[in-house]
């Protein structure tokens, strides 16, 4: 499912939902809310002149390989989104970076939405190197970070590309010895946490044993970690939140900060 509002973001969105759709075999249904509130309407293309956006859409939506359908519902978008998204795989919404969402409130809205959405939410942006054939998922052993793990290689699977793992954190000062090294306590949880998703990926292998799977440990922060990745890969998966041995992985601000500066498109799961 789309969330459309008619403006380039969006187009980019439904673009890359029907794109996604073929492989995995889904129908795109593009649905857009007819009453906008009116602290954005003045960032937003107007619907109720919507002619011109009904057309552009089921444009886009009938060049794709599968089928879809457009729909106006009456109502504010957070509510709208929200309830259509019930009978939804996946909600796919337009960049957070320019167009309605980019001002306060649009952000508000479109972080609403990514917080309380009942599936998997996408932020889309336009589409990745032809060259990019892997997506990086951020994982740090909770069940947030798995069920993005299990996301990512169910996509991996329709779309025949790899999958890698990053295992990202950065211990605070109160963790480090005066020659820099780490303490005992925070290393040994560290392998821990990093033996656990190592299990879970073998375990991962065999129920998916044709997606190649890798697992990257970096020390550098999560935040960091994914959006420098971000750069070669097809998506990015991130948990909604996240509770680890290590504190601080996946936690909202990371989802937040990766949302906000990916160089591709990026997938909540919660």
């Amino acid at each position: 499912m789309v969330g459309y509002d008619g403006s380039a973001e969006a187009d980019v969105a439904l673009r890359w939902a029907t794109r996604t759709a073929g492989p995995e075999g889904h129908r795109v249904r593009a649905v857009m809310a007819d009453h906008f509130d009116t602290a954005y309407t003045s960032a937003c293309p107007d619907p109720t002149g919507g002619d011109d956006i009904v057309s552009r859409a089921e444009e886009i939506l009938a060049s794709a390989r599968g089928t879809g359908t457009f729909e106006r519902q009456a109502g504010s978008v957070i509510p709208v989104l929200l309830e259509a998204a019930r009978e939804a795989t996946m909600l796919v919404l337009g960049s957070q970076r320019h167009g309605w969402a980019a001002d306060a409130v649009g952000r508000s809205v479109s972080q609403h939405i990514v917080r309380h959405a009942p599936c998997p939410v996408v932020v889309a942006r336009a589409a990745p190197r032809p060259e990019a054939e892997r997506i990086i998922v951020g994982v740090d052993g909770s069940r947030q970070s798995r069920a993005a793990l299990d996301f990512a290689c169910q996509r991996a699977h329709a779309t025949h590309e790899r999958v890698v793992a990053v295992h990202a954190w950065r211990p605070g000062r109160a963790n480090v010895d005066d020659r820099g090294h780490l303490s005992s306590k925070l290393t040994q949880r560290s392998q821990a946490a990093d033996l656990a998703l190592r299990e879970y990926v073998r375990d991962l292998n065999v129920e998916f044993p044709d997606v190649e799977i890798e697992l990257e440990t970096i020390a550098v922060p999560p935040a960091q970690a994914l959006t420098d990745t971000s750069a070669g890969a097809s998506l990015v998966v991130t948990g909604s939140r996240g509770r680890s041995v290590v504190s601080g992985l996946l936690l909202g601000s990371v989802s937040h900060h990766v949302l906000n500066q990916a160089h591709c498109p990026v997938a909540v799961v919660h």
